[in-house]
């Protein structure tokens, strides 16, 4: 949740924002149209620059049909050249506030690579757009796997610190390197963008978000064995473990 969180938020998306989307319906934007978020003024015939709207003024921001009500799909890439500030215009439902600025900026920024910011599938700003939502899912993808990675590592051994143990598991070492090897390809090799939805994330978001959770759980698990081993004792000629933490967390 918390990679969800931070990528959606790095495209423009504020985690604030986000509840209840899916359920809306809008009129979409014209082709041409462009996010303005001065342009509030109902006499222009727009609102934030969405020009398929009209104004009532006792209903305020509307549409002349309601079967030009749609909803968005979020979860498919036929929306994913709409600016979603754009749709959400209607009636003033998410306000100019509610986005947060695009970490990688304004595209043609030579600051970062275009991938970064323009989407490989529909060649569209990956900001303010349903896109948003595809990159928050691959790289929540590297989080599950980086935290797989972790829990294997941690449990290699049953008592002895990673560093006494060393990684001499050659079949363990593979294993975590065709995992993340997979997902490498999963993720960067464009055809498979297309066929399963994944995307090409930013360094940034590959693993890092993750990297705490992966900390906490290494040393959590090196503290735990400290105890371990400071909690084993010989009793009738045998090595034996006794204290909470073997109780507790010792399977």
């Amino acid at each position: 949740m918390y990679t969800y969180m931070l990528v959606l938020n790095d495209y423009g998306i504020r985690p604030s924002t986000i509840w209840f989307l899916q359920g809306e319906k809008a009129p979409l934007p014209g082709p041409n149209d462009v996010y303005d978020p001065t342009d509030t003024d109902a006499s222009d015939g727009s609102l934030y620059g969405n020009t398929n709207l009209t104004y009532d003024a006792s209903k305020g921001w509307t549409t002349d049909d309601l079967d030009d009500l749609k909803q968005l799909g979020w979860d498919l890439t036929r929306n994913a050249k709409t600016d979603i500030r754009l749709y959400y215009a209607y009636n003033n439902t998410r306000l100019p506030e509610d986005w947060t600025t695009c970490r990688f900026g304004k595209m043609g920024d030579d600051s970062y690579p275009q991938f970064y910011q323009e989407s490989s599938v529909s060649d569209f700003p990956i900001c303010y757009s349903t896109e948003a939502l595809k990159y928050a899912q691959a790289a929540y993808l590297v989080s599950i796997v980086t935290v797989q990675a972790a829990g294997l590592i941690s449990a290699k051994t049953r008592n002895l610190s990673l560093y006494q143990q060393g990684m001499i598991n050659s079949m363990g070492n593979f294993g975590l390197f065709f995992e993340f090897a997979l997902v490498a390809v999963l993720l960067y090799v464009q055809p498979l963008n297309i066929a399963l939805g994944t995307r090409q994330i930013a360094f940034h978001h590959f693993a890092v978000p993750s990297f705490s959770f992966y900390i906490a759980i290494f040393f959590y698990d090196e503290l735990r064995k400290i105890f371990l081993r400071r909690g084993m004792v010989r009793e009738d000629g045998r090595f034996k473990q006794k204290g909470w933490i073997v109780q507790n967390t010792y399977y």
